[in-house]
């Protein structure tokens, strides 16, 4: 633990983080006090607990050594993420017809089938040339979800922490805690919108940001906590075109921002969440376990509009 505290990388990321702080009290006149409660619950508390609670769990197995030229092949990668949620994405759209946004439920299915191919499929084919596997990944098809029962400790304790900090204090929730939604609508939509953001942000995200960028980070710079934190701030700023272009009803803010707001933002809040989710993907290696805990994370702010989507 003393060691840590003497982490280039870590004090690296204090710094980047304390200029983003700034950023939003000095220029657009937030609180300093916002999001501090959210910084000790995901930046301190849920660390912790995850270090506790993954403590019996069995050492990893040892990631493959990095191949010749594997980091121009993770800056090519991260560049083509940065590409397509800047203006990628907008060009792809231009590609299909336009009624097809007219339609809510095949509007999600198409956004979903396009996350899976960037994210996941071009980045994971592009590995398997390189001899990579789904085992390499955390991604044992073979075995069960949670593949030790202290993993599902771990999910269900997790999962309780975060689903009672974003119903009371989640601005996402709003529309639960006013009751706008029926018992059954909220019985039926929770297992099912667990289900579409288990792949949707679970798959999606956690195997881009944990089992490849911060795996293959920390092969190539030799250091665990420097593959946490560079993977978690990139899994934070990743966030912040979306808000720019597509408002940010979700995070409370219903007015029109520039984007550097998003960027302080996002380092500030969500890469906190990535480096959460990142402690647990060092500690067991287990993609599935990290799938279901982000999407227990998204799933109390994405309920309402997910209800509304499929008039459920």
């Amino acid at each position: 633990m003393v060691g840590l505290f003497r982490n280039k990388y870590l004090w690296g990321f204090i710094l980047v983080y304390f200029v983003a702080k700034v950023i939003l009290t000095s220029i657009f006149h937030q609180p300093f006090s916002d999001s501090l409660f959210f910084a000790f619950l995901f930046g301190i508390f849920l660390p912790f607990i995850s270090f506790a609670l993954t403590r019996n769990f069995p050492v990893p197995p040892a990631d493959k050594p990095a191949f010749k030229n594997e980091a121009l092949v993770i800056i090519a990668l991260v560049l083509w993420i940065c590409w397509y949620i800047s203006y990628g994405t907008g060009w792809i759209n231009s590609l299909v017809p336009k009624s097809l946004f007219d339609l809510p439920r095949e509007t999600s299915i198409y956004v979903l089938v396009k996350k899976l191919s960037v994210f996941f499929l071009i980045p994971f084919l592009l590995y398997r040339t390189f001899g990579f596997g789904l085992n390499d990944f955390g991604l044992n098809i073979r075995g069960p979800l949670f593949q030790k029962s202290h993993s599902a400790i771990v999910f269900i304790i997790l999962s309780l922490i975060v689903l009672v900090y974003q119903y009371i204090w989640g601005q996402g929730a709003e529309p639960l805690r006013k009751g706008i939604f029926s018992t059954g609508q909220i019985i039926i939509g929770i297992p099912l919108c667990f289900a579409w953001y288990f792949i949707e942000v679970g798959l999606v995200e956690e195997f881009f940001f944990r089992a490849l960028l911060q795996s293959r980070i920390s092969v190539l710079l030799k250091s665990n906590v420097a593959g946490i934190l560079i993977s978690g701030l990139i899994f934070g700023l990743a966030h912040a075109p979306g808000l720019y272009l597509r408002g940010a009803g979700s995070e409370g803010v219903n007015e029109q921002l520039p984007f550097i707001f998003w960027a302080a933002y996002t380092i500030t809040v969500m890469s906190l969440a990535g480096i959460f989710l990142g402690i647990i993907w060092s500690r067991t290696r287990n993609l599935w376990l990290i799938m279901a805990i982000h999407a227990m994370v998204d799933l109390i702010p994405n309920l309402p509009d997910f209800i509304r989507t499929w008039h459920l």
